[in-house]
């Protein structure tokens, strides 16, 4: 098995990128085009989140000292996915995966919109929210 970890072969750098509704543009079109679908996400998640803290606010069943912990607990755990998003889809760690190829910003973006994404997905299915 140590054989295997420590045998040559493929290079450390990933070259991944997600897939998005962008792929079917280039160079700086791809980039634009990120750009835009990031804004809209990010848009689309911050509404989610204050529909999040409406959806805790409004439950009957909760009282206001639970009320204050829950919200204070989804705030902590957004700053946590924030670090955690930060910090997976830096510019300097998808650079070192794409060994700083051209293709290294479109897939830094599309790592924040696929992040982006999916949080804004688990916080309407965990709050049974609509868009």
């Amino acid at each position: 098995m140590l054989g295997l970890l420590a045998a040559p072969g493929t290079p450390a750098y990933a070259q991944w990128a997600p897939s998005t509704s962008c792929d079917q543009f280039g160079g700086y079109e791809l980039e634009n085009c990120l750009n835009k679908a990031l804004a809209t996400a990010d848009a689309t998640l911050n509404d989610t989140y204050k529909k999040a803290e409406a959806a805790i606010t409004a439950d009957s069943d909760a009282s206001a000292e639970d009320k204050k912990t829950w919200l204070g607990n989804l705030v902590a755990a957004q700053r946590a996915w924030v670090a955690f998003r930060d910090a997976n889809c830096k510019f300097d760690l998808i650079a070192a995966e794409w060994n700083s190829g051209s293709g290294t910003t479109s897939a830094q973006q599309a790592c924040v919109l696929a992040a982006t994404l999916a949080r804004t997905t688990e916080l309407q299915q965990r709050y049974t929210l609509s868009n």
